[in-house]
């Protein structure tokens, strides 16, 4: 390691991503990523944008702000737009939390928020999921800090009902409530309405599950203008270009044609009860999930082991060595044709039930 860096990053965490290989020989279920590739218009769109690739992108995401803005019903200045949600919600960190006031978020959820808060010196007040991997939201009422959690959770699957982060957002007035909403088309309750009444709710999305969109880096926020305008003056100093040209035309022409991305979630979710009701019949542990994958627990076999005997099959499912989950398998939700090959392979490996 450089002696030239500073001491205090010397120790920070490293994101571990999902296995990257591609080709033929192997089924991605282990990055909840789409099985579907973007629409036909977003090809186009992407194709259109390589020969102003000399000229800067609009800063203020604008076209894609005003599709947004219609798609939701809101207002263009209760829009941003980042580089994938990691980076909106990296601004989000940068501009409500830091060495004195710390998040409350959940013990078991996504793990760049770890991350972020270690490259920002962010303390973390982490609440323990119940036994059955759910949030109990009384644990974040009165909390008096910024509080962050995704609905549907990542990797559980598991969704508060509307009712409890409204309890959660009402309760802290004075602070600022992210809800990171990245899995929730694929059968969650959106809780943007809310938003209109609680000036303190911000809520995330992303285009990379949903719509497609993984590769091309592309998130956004949602929230009453003040709440925007403060992560704008954020981002206004830190990175103003972010969103490539070609992510904010892919993003576009996407809401241009939602209707194709909403058939794929309503594939997704048929493979998701499939998938479920398979697994379940070969005697796994598998949580209720809301979001593109399902959190399984194998019988007869240790979740790792399970997981390298896929891999051998050309199969790849996510595994975390950790405690509470180490016995599970997130595995993402493929196309029915992927998952009935995963169902084969299962069969292979433990027999048929």
């Amino acid at each position: 390691m450089s002696h030239f860096l500073l001491e205090k990053h010397r120790h920070l965490p490293a994101y571990v991503p999902g296995d990257h290989e591609e080709g033929e020989g192997f089924i991605r279920l282990n990055t909840n990523e789409s099985p579907y590739p973007p629409s036909p218009g977003v090809r186009d769109a992407v194709a259109g944008e390589i020969g102003r690739l000399n000229y800067y992108n609009d800063p203020d995401c604008t076209a894609l702000r005003q599709a947004l803005s219609g798609l939701y019903s809101l207002a263009p200045d209760q829009v941003i737009a980042g580089n994938g949600s990691d980076e909106v919600l990296y601004l989000a960190f940068m501009a409500f939390a830091d060495e004195t006031h710390p998040i409350v978020l959940p013990d078991i959820t996504y793990g760049y928020y770890d991350l972020f808060a270690a490259a920002l010196g962010i303390p973390l007040v982490r609440k323990p999921l119940d036994e059955d991997f759910s949030i109990d939201y009384r644990d974040y009422l009165n909390v008096g800090q910024t509080v962050l959690f995704p609905n549907p959770n990542a990797p559980t699957g598991r969704a508060l009902p509307l009712w409890q982060i409204g309890e959660i957002a009402k309760s802290n007035p004075e602070n600022v409530v992210i809800v990171d909403e990245a899995y929730v088309d694929f059968g969650g309750e959106t809780c943007l309405p809310m938003t209109r009444q609680y000036p303190n709710l911000l809520v995330v999305r992303t285009f990379s599950k949903s719509r497609s969109l993984a590769g091309a880096r592309l998130g956004y926020a949602m929230a009453q203008s003040e709440l925007i305008a403060a992560l704008e003056t954020v981002r206004n100093a830190v990175n103003l270009y972010s969103v490539s040209r070609m992510a904010q035309a892919a993003g576009v022409a996407a809401i241009a044609e939602n209707d194709y991305y909403m058939a794929n979630c309503r594939k997704i979710i048929e493979a998701r009860d499939y998938t479920t009701r398979m697994l379940r019949a070969q005697g796994f542990e598998v949580l209720p999930s809301l979001g593109n994958f399902v959190f399984a627990k194998p019988r007869a076999m240790s979740a790792g082991v399970l997981a390298e005997r896929l891999r051998e099959r050309g199969i790849l499912v996510r595994h975390w060595d950790k405690e509470r989950i180490g016995d599970y398998l997130r595995i993402t939700i493929g196309t029915m044709q992927e998952m009935q090959a995963l169902e084969a392979a299962i069969e292979m490996i433990f027999g048929r039930a």
